[in-house]
């Protein structure tokens, strides 16, 4: 039955092709214009994430010794390792200990500076970074060798020089010697060490030289002259893991309400996601008044048609066509416009994504948008600004089928109530 209905409305709409295609055109407008605006606003998102990604961890959470003698946060110690690692959604708990004091590295004339942090050998692999050259690890037997941060090496200078500006060393061929000076005394220490390797640009670490968390201790008694109890060590940071970014802004949370002064990019990527959100419902709505637009010509087209096989309907009736099964044939007339718009939108909404990605790759590559946009167009994980999913794709053509029928409804209706013999009088 429904085959016979389906196949009936469509020989109805070819007889008037014209006017099938001019409304159909407009619902394919209403659904490009949707299709894109949220396109744009999944593109620029995923631009966005991956540009994040790549200047930090989003998993990283930061607890900070609070410097405030009446602070009730909890004493960073084993015991606060031990209650973090038990927390839900922990992938790493990494203690760390900075070196008091200022720390100026010698390369030969050249002088440099950094912050010194002692690791557990054991702790490294978790801290989430990557080696840009050398072998990341570092080793109790080997106490003066060190893992750098990717900045250290570029923030050099030659105080003989005649200007004053930044030179860069190549920390790995050169022998390094390190003076620590105490804080609050004239007391100083000197130490040569080596490097093991140096990290990748953009970690929370740029700056940092990495040594075993021994060494560290043994520098801070050498420098303030007192023992370290090792086994009630408070640690001057304590950074966690969380199990994925998309549960990092939960773990920071339940972090802070234990009382902990921590933070984290975690909750900045939550943010980030509730602002696209926002804005995707906004371009939408946009997107959704030319819809609204194409279903008025929709409910005209219908009303048109109705009021000119006003006979034809009368006919169907008189011999036998319920007020159900002449309702249904508008309603698949009006559902067959809406699908064939749809179709034909979501059709121009990928080439228009393909073309535009091209031609902003395009520019992207030959420097034209250099200071324009903040994203790397040129990487294989931001190259798309638009960007159509699939699951995008199904609910724009099943959008533009619905309001198809929902704005066929009425006339439907309209048809469905005509009086056979009322029907039958007119021209």
């Amino acid at each position: 039955m429904f085959y016979e209905l389906a196949s009936l409305s469509i020989r109805n709409l070819l007889r008037a092709r014209s006017r099938l295609f001019m409304t159909a055109g407009g619902v394919m407008i209403g659904t490009t214009a949707v299709t894109l605006l949220i396109a744009l606003t999944i593109g620029l998102q995923t631009a966005a994430e991956a540009s994040i990604g790549d200047s930090t961890s989003l998993t990283e959470i930061t607890i900070s010794s609070s410097f405030r003698r009446d602070s009730s946060s909890p004493t960073l110690d084993m015991d606060a390792v031990e209650e973090l690692a038990s927390m839900d959604d922990v992938a790493a708990v990494i203690p760390m200990l900075q070196l008091s004091g200022f720390v100026e590295l010698r390369a030969g004339d050249l002088r440099g500076a950094g912050q010194i942090y002692g690791v557990y050998p054991a702790t490294l692999p978790y801290l989430g970074v990557t080696a840009a050259e050398g072998t990341l690890e570092l080793d109790n037997n080997y106490p003066y060798a060190a893992v750098i941060g990717g900045t250290v090496e570029d923030n050099f200078v030659d105080e003989d020089a005649d200007t004053y500006s930044s030179v860069t060393v190549n920390l790995m061929d050169e022998s390094i010697e390190m003076r620590i000076y105490g804080q609050g005394n004239s007391s100083s220490r000197k130490v040569s060490f080596t490097i093991n390797a140096i990290l990748e640009d953009g970690s929370s670490w740029d700056s940092a030289i990495l040594f075993p968390m021994q060494t560290v201790i043994d520098l801070t008694e050498r420098i303030t002259g007192s023992e370290l109890d090792t086994d009630d060590l408070t640690f001057s940071r304590i950074v966690v893991q969380a199990s994925s970014r998309e549960t990092a802004a939960s773990v920071l949370e339940a972090i802070t309400n234990l009382g902990y002064n921590a933070s984290g990019t975690g909750s900045y990527l939550s943010e980030l996601n509730s602002f696209f959100g926002t804005l995707r419902i906004v371009l939408g709505g946009v997107g959704g008044v030319a819809m609204l637009v194409a279903a008025f010509g929709v409910a005209n087209t219908m009303t048109m048609a109705i009021l000119e096989r006003t006979h034809e309907i009368g006919l169907m009736k008189a011999v036998g066509a319920t007020d159900r099964a002449v309702m249904t044939i508008f309603l698949i007339e009006a559902g067959m416009v809406g699908l064939l718009g749809g179709a034909a939108g979501l059709a121009v909404s990928y080439l228009f994504q393909n073309l535009g990605n091209q031609v902003l790759a395009d520019l992207a590559a030959s420097g034209a948008l250099e200071g324009f946009l903040s994203v790397d167009l040129e990487s294989s994980s931001s190259s798309t600004l638009l960007t159509i999913p699939s699951e995008l794709a199904f609910f724009a053509v099943a959008l533009a089928t619905c309001i198809g029928i929902a704005a066929g409804l009425y006339p439907a209706m309209r048809a469905s109530r005509m009086t056979p013999v009322l029907a039958l009088k007119s021209d």
